[in-house]
């Protein structure tokens, strides 16, 4: 079964590049192990489903201690690199919804490759969109449903 994806063009200096560009600089700051550029993106009362781990982390200090284990694991796993595509940003008043697909992967010892699904709301606070909310889950292969 072939996956078609749509891609969208963002128009440059746009709310809907900009909210995009904070999601992208969030995978770059995990990808150089750098988490203090990642909590420096999310809101007080932010929340996160991450693509591995399988409970929701919803306080500051949940979401740190998540930070310090999910740098851990990409330690152990190999180098990361990543490319995100936009599918769909809406944007409402001071909120945005951003859909986005991964292309993920991580190198040996412990290689890992995957298709990611990327939901994101964010909000925009004196004028920098931050954070609200985080889902990612792995992308299933082929169709099972019958």
């Amino acid at each position: 079964m072939t996956v078609v994806r749509d891609f969208i063009e963002l128009t440059p200096g746009s709310d809907e590049e900009a909210a995009f560009r904070v999601i992208e600089s969030v995978y770059e700051a995990y990808r150089t192990f750098q988490p203090e550029k990642i909590e420096g993106v999310q809101l007080p009362d932010y929340s996160v489903w991450d693509g591995t781990l399988p409970r929701l982390f919803k306080s500051l200090a949940e979401v740190k201690e998540f930070h310090k284990k999910d740098q851990e694991n990409t330690k152990a796993r190999g180098p990361f690199s990543f490319t995100l595509n936009p599918l769909k940003i809406d944007i409402l008043g001071d909120m945005a919804i951003l859909l986005c697909h991964m292309e993920a992967a991580w190198e040996p010892p412990n290689a890992l490759a995957a298709n990611m699904r990327i939901t994101d709301v964010m909000r925009k606070v004196n004028g920098r969109w931050m954070m609200f909310h985080h889902h990612e889950s792995f992308e299933p292969e082929g169709y099972t449903h019958i």
